[in-house]
């Protein structure tokens, strides 16, 4: 049977909100979240520069400037608890580019980390929306343009309809509606021009054979290590291998990319699921 893949897959976020040739969704979801009319976008590459030749490449989910805002998304489908330390690390390292760029510390612009978060530990015990930001007990910012929000995802899905502010209620809709199922493709009865939009997306990605393809060899790569986790053959988890730091996480690697190539798995994508180079992969042949 052909799994369905709908938006709280981070891939097809992706394509479908940061699409530059159509904004449409994207607007709209900004619109409702800093209440104001969004009036200009630019994409940037969400690709991290690599601090060193051993760093493991890292891309983040969105970056974007909107309205004099530099905006970074991630959409998590599951919650770890490394994920709040890796975002964190992607959104200090965009600010840390943002500075250098402009050979100043920025302080005129505002920026904004947005989590989409699902499976969080006590979801159901915690807000729909959780702000963090840098800050003493009595609220005395450390820095003042800099912001953190997290949406609850789980917990929006369910509470979306129970809330008396009107533009809550329509983003709390709209964030449900990532996760969608198959069968509620074909029900037009409440959609409006956003909804109808991304229904419309997700049923073409998922029509796109090659973006299918893409994303099931990712689901049976991942399928792969958490199975050789189990047997024993995968301590910690992958992210654990901390990019290189010591001898023992490096001989892991190595040992992780032989296992790979051995069940035939191609060495692109053994480079990026281990950090060992290219050059590395194919001396292991």
């Amino acid at each position: 049977m052909e799994k369905f893949y709908n938006a709280r897959n981070d891939k097809v976020f992706k394509a479908i909100f940061a699409d530059p040739a159509d904004t449409f969704l994207l607007e709209t979801l900004l619109n409702l979240t800093f209440n104001t009319e969004v009036k200009d976008i630019r994409f940037d590459n969400p690709e991290l520069l690599k601090r060193n030749v051993i760093e493991r490449a890292k891309t983040c989910d969105f970056v974007a400037h909107i309205n004099g805002k530099l905006v970074h998304i991630e959409l998590n489908s599951e919650t770890k608890n490394w994920i709040h330390l890796r975002n964190l690390n992607f959104f200090s390292t965009l600010y840390s580019k943002d500075t250098e760029v402009g050979q100043k510390y920025n302080i005129a612009s505002e920026f904004y980390h947005i989590d989409y978060s699902y499976e969080l530990t006590n979801a159901s015990k915690l807000d729909c929306v959780l702000n963090y930001s840098l800050q003493t007990d009595n609220h005395i910012k450390y820095v003042n343009n800099i912001h953190f929000i997290e949406y609850n995802m789980d917990k929006i899905t369910k509470k979306c309809y129970n809330t008396n502010d009107e533009r809550e209620k329509q983003l709390y809709y709209y964030l449900s509606k990532f996760d969608i199922k198959e069968e509620e493709l074909e029900i037009e009865k409440e959609d409006d021009a956003f909804v109808k939009k991304l229904k419309n997306k997700i049923k073409k990605l998922n029509q796109d054979k090659e973006f299918v393809s893409f994303l099931s060899r990712e689901d049976d790569i991942k399928f792969q290590m958490n199975t050789m986790k189990y047997e024993g053959q995968l301590e910690g988890k992958l992210e654990g291998i901390n990019e290189g730091k010591t001898v023992g996480a490096k001989e892991k690697s190595i040992e992780i990319a032989k296992k790979m190539l051995t069940r035939g798995n191609d060495i692109k994508d053994v480079v990026e699921l281990t950090g060992l180079s290219k050059e590395e992969v194919e001396n292991l042949q």
